[in-house]
């Protein structure tokens, strides 16, 4: 089979996908003001360093992800303890494009250039040269704190 066969015979999958999942989305898991922003428990739009996460709502399984316009956090391990979890800046340093979470490789990947991070924030391949900052999370009861 080709490439251009191949892709057109994803396409349909892949658009039907997207739909569930865009449709099992509520109103309240997504912020739109400020751009981009997803998580019903952030700060609402706001382009600050800091947000907070109801652990009993969202990131409850490994490998799964939260952001809003600066910070990027994912949860690495079971428990509800701030090592159980990683935030990081979500603009690359090589361009500023926002990275992307890839948990199949437990790293993030900028789509501009392709490069990739650790989730300690250091660069293991790609145009960037520079780490991305990473950013403290505290847990009280059941709400992560990043900044």
């Amino acid at each position: 089979m080709d490439r251009r066969t191949f892709i057109q015979e994803l396409k349909l999958p892949v658009m039907a996908t997207c739909a569930i999942c865009l449709g099992s989305c509520s109103k309240d898991d997504i912020t739109t003001p400020g751009g981009g922003n997803t998580g019903g428990n952030n700060t609402g739009g706001n382009t600050t360093n800091s947000f907070k996460v109801d652990l009993t709502k969202e990131l409850q399984a490994i490998g799964s992800f939260i952001f809003n316009d600066k910070i990027i956090v994912v949860r690495l391990a079971a428990g509800s303890v701030p090592s159980s979890f990683v935030a990081l800046q979500r603009a690359c340093t090589h361009q500023g494009t926002d990275v992307n979470w890839n948990a199949s490789k437990n790293e993030f990947v900028c789509p501009n250039h392709g490069a990739r991070f650790n989730t300690s924030g250091q660069n293991i391949g790609g145009q960037s040269t520079s780490a991305l900052p990473v950013y403290a999370i505290s847990i009280s009861g059941t709400t992560l704190s990043v900044g």
